[in-house]
This record gives C-alpha cells, structure tokens and sequence, in this order.
C-alpha cells in the first residue's frame, strides 16, 4: 500500500507505557502488545458477533487511566489501571454495553470484561478476542486444557484449514527471547488461522464452532470473561531464532511470472440508470459475472455484464445446486456471445459439489475448448476446508479475496497485501500444478458467505434497482474510488501475482463498488493496456 493515510482510523490512539508494557489503545481494542520491546500479541479485543457473523460498530462512552509508580508499600513498582466503556450496535440499534478493566503490574497484563445486554439479539459469538501475529508461524507453543493434560502443537506455517487449537484454558510460547503465558477464563476458547481471510494474525476466541448457534439472547444477559498474560525475558536477552517464512512468501512481488496473469473486471451490481456511456467503459476485459439461476433477474444479469464487456468475452459463474439447470443455463449463454469459462457453485456451501463438478465436466465435453472452473466464490477458507472435494478435479481452481471480513481498520487493509501474498502460495500449493483464477479481489464482501439467515429471493426481473452486492449492507467501501484504494489493487495484483495464477478478477467495472481508475494510479491494468487513465 502506497498511501499510509488511506482508511485512516477516525478513532483516537493514546499508547500506554507501563514499566516493560507497551500496549496501543485504539479504540476498544488493546493494540500492538509489546513486553520490552518485543511484540507479544497483535491486538486484545471484545467482539459481539450477530447471527449472521456481522461484527457489532463499537463505541467509547469513556475512559480513564490511573497510573502509580510505587504498590501500596511505597515500594517502586509501575502500575495502571485503565477502564474502557463500550456500546456495541447493529444498524445504529444498541445492543450491548461493556467494561473493559485493564490492569498492568509488573509482568503481568490482566484484562477483566463484563458485557450486559440491553436488548433482545440472536448471537453468533460474545466474548474476548486474543490475536497472535502471523510472525509466530512456525513457532512452538503448548495449550493448557481445563480438564486435559497440556498438548504441545506448532503455529502453522502453511496456512491451517481448522482450528490449529481447541478446548483453550491457556497457553505459553517464547518469542523474542521472551516467555509468555496467557491464562483465560469465563469461557472455553480455540484458535483459528485468520490468514484464511487474509487477516495477519492467529485468533483465540470463546464459544467453540462446535458449539450450537445462532443463541438467542434477552436484554440483561451477562457474560464476564477474563485473561492474564505474563511475559518474562530470557536473562541476557537472547532472541529466540526467527522461523523460516521464505517458502510461504514465494518470489518478491516484484519477481516475473510468464506469462502473467490476464486482469478481468467483476459485473457491475449498480442499478442500470447509473450507467456510463459505454465509451466511458473499459475495452476489452473479460468480465466475470454470477447469476444465480433460479431468480427473476439471470437474463438482465447476463445482458448487463454483456454491455460491460464491450464484445469482450464473459466468465460466468453460476450459482445453483441444480446440473440439470445448469446445462440449459450453459446451453444459453454460449448462444449469446463469446464466453471464456464457466463455474458453478452451490448456494449454501458456495462451492462446486461433487454433482456440479461432473455437470461442468459434461458441459466441457459437448463445447470443444470452453475452459470450466470449480472451487469456492467465497473466501480462500472454503477451498482450504474442502480441498479433499476436488480430488477428481484435474481442472482450474478459484477463490475470491476480501480485506474485510473481520475489521475494517486501515492496518487490516494495508496488512491483507502481504497475506494475499500468503494465500495465493498456500491456494497454488493445494491446487498441485493445476491453473488458479483468484477473484473476484473487493475491498468489501460482495455477499455474506457464513449468514444463518436466509437470502432474501430475488422477483425483479430487470436490474433497474441494481442487483446482487447492490442490496448487501455495507458492500461499498467508501474508500472505493480513491487514489489510496487504486494502489492498493495494484499492490494485490503483485501480491497475487505468483506461478500458477492464471487470472485475477477485480472490483466491479463500474459504480460505486467499480474499480478505481484516476489519473496517475490503477496501474495494473493500463500497464496491459486495458485502461486509460
């Protein structure tokens, strides 16, 4: 990311220094966890998750420091005291207060929460939040159990498709020549690999996946969890060895992949009456379009993406549990103009089923030359977990990308860069030699890929009201058409960029969730020569 100032935090940041403590207060979270100098947790959190995975807008009402430099014997000692008072809220509707009680004394960080809620909800998950870096990948830890013998176990280096640890009591690890230990409480806790997602970090959370959700909630439920985190240096400082990161980077983004990956544009989802004249569009870039069969709007879908195009060839991704359906659908739409590839997806588990994968390979047989693709349109995570589905699969495989399924911070966004990086060689590893299509690449979801609730169906016939993405809350960043967000696609076109990739897909063609095109920046594609400035 070449612009540092691009979605910046409009929330205030004060660091607390606390004898060998340094921690960022941002916000409600504790940021950037250093114990003399040496980064020991990415990030403490309180996260409310809604019964579609929606992460609740948090709010400070309040807080206070209060900081000694003697205990109570008059003895020289550092120690603070902060409290941070929390609203969380869905759609600007309150749904949760919390108090956050930090106290630092020496070498232990302790960090007390209550929550209490103050109306009715159906929740997916309450609770604290514990990030590890993804620096620690390859670093032995050991996991306290709260009725089992402690097991040893290894922050993956490769990216984890489960959870790399379950039935969490606590933990301890050594890094930078420091020991820790995290004890936690209120609640059983596990950990999953947030690279998946492109996040960098390992994350520790409550309520285990195992767990039946969503749970409903009434106004006053409480829920009070609680960690303590110790860090000792090793006498004499002595770093401990860094672990080997170079297989999981790949070759720099600046290394040469021949040939390189062909760019496509996403179809648009913006309602018709804002389109531009098709002079105003880009020429001749393959766009990747997903109609979801079954729904009133296919025809107008496929005809809007066509006008997108501009003779161009479209990469139709079809989303259905029906082959029968889909066959016809194909039958259809190579009728109308050229086509590049076909998917098909199921709209559930948004991957191609073992039923999907055999219609796509029937459909390749009758069409000399069309190129079909399988895999997941949802994030990396599903083709990481299902991996075992395509065994018979000797096709391309695909995955899309998005910065912010879990935060929206200017750090994870200009920190997914690198871990895009990680993905496309964890994802071309997996695909074992065969090609990779990655995308669509967007700065927000284009659709909830883990709601619990049921999609809303689609009546409209035309897409005079736009379509798809159009009608997802918070779908359009509003960083979109920025010079800031026209780097970073650029950037995730390098960090994409890696042998085996064979197409990338970007943002929209246009509209408010269209891919940026300023003067003076978007330069992946008028590199190729697909757009102007």
């Amino acid at each position: 990311m070449t612009d540092e100032g691009a979605w910046a935090d409009s929330t205030a940041e004060d660091v607390l220094v606390v004898g060998p403590w340094r921690v960022t207060l941002r916000g409600s979270e504790l940021a950037d966890v250093r114990h003399d100098g040496v980064p020991v947790l990415r990030g403490i959190r309180f996260v409310t998750r809604d019964q579609d995975w929606r992460t609740a807008d948090d709010t400070v009402t309040r807080r206070t420091t209060e900081a000694a430099a003697s205990d109570e014997h008059g003895q020289a000692r550092a120690r603070a005291r902060t409290r941070i008072e929390v609203t969380s809220a869905f759609d600007d509707a309150e749904v949760l207060r919390t108090t956050l009680d930090l106290t630092i004394d020496a070498d232990t960080l302790h960090v007390d929460a209550t929550a209490t809620t103050t109306a009715p909800f159906r929740r997916n998950r309450i609770g604290l939040v514990v990030l590890h870096p993804p620096t620690l990948a390859g670093t032995p830890f050991t996991v306290r159990h709260p009725a089992a013998p402690a097991t040893s176990h290894t922050f993956p280096l490769w990216i984890a498709p489960h959870q790399p640890a379950t039935d969490v009591a606590g933990y301890a690890w050594t890094t930078g020549g420091t020991d820790c230990t995290l004890d936690l409480t209120g609640d059983v806790f596990e950990m999953e690999d947030q690279r998946n997602w492109t996040d960098a970090s390992f994350k520790t959370y409550s309520t285990p996946l195992a767990e039946p959700f969503p749970v409903a909630l009434d106004a006053g439920a409480v829920v009070h969890q609680a960690l303590t985190l110790r860090a000792v240096r090793h006498p004499g400082g002595a770093p401990s060895p860094a672990p080997d990161l170079a297989a999981l980077d790949g070759p720099a983004p600046t290394s040469v992949v021949t040939p390189p990956p062909t760019l496509q544009l996403l179809a648009t989802s913006a309602p018709a009456a804002a389109r531009p004249d098709d002079e105003a569009l880009p020429g001749g870039v393959p766009i990747l379009v997903e109609p979801v069969l079954g729904d009133h709007d296919v025809a107008a879908v496929l005809a809007s993406a066509r006008r997108d195009a501009r003779g161009a060839p479209l990469d139709v991704r079809f989303v259905t549990d029906d082959p029968a359906r889909l066959r016809a659908a194909v039958d259809e739409v190579l009728a109308s103009g050229p086509v590049v590839r076909i998917g098909a997806f199921d709209p559930s588990s948004h991957v191609t089923t073992t039923a999907l994968q055999r219609a796509l390979r029937e459909t390749a047989a009758a069409h000399e030359g069309l190129d079909v693709v399988a895999g997941t349109r949802a994030h990396f995570t599903e083709l990481n977990r299902t991996i075992d589905l395509f065994g018979d699969w000797d096709g391309p495989l695909t995955f899309s990308v998005t910065p912010q399924m879990h935060d929206r911070s200017r750090a994870q966004v200009t920190e997914s860069i690198r871990m895009q990086r990680w993905v496309a060689m964890s994802a071309s590893r997996l695909a074992a030699g065969r090609p990779l299509h990655v995308g669509p690449v967007t700065l927000r979801p284009r659709f909830n890929a883990v709601a619990t609730s049921p999609r809303q169906a689609v009546t409209d016939a035309s897409v005079e009201s736009g379509s798809g993405p159009e009608s997802v809350p918070d779908a359009t960043d509003p960083q979109q058409h920025s010079a800031a967000a026209a780097a970073w696609f650029d950037a995730a076109v390098k960090a994409l960029t890696v042998p085996g990739v064979a197409s990338i897909t970007l943002a929209e063609a246009w509209g408010p969730r269209g891919t940026p095109r300023r003067k003076g920046v978007g330069g992946a594609f008028r590199s190729r020569g697909s757009i102007s400035a």
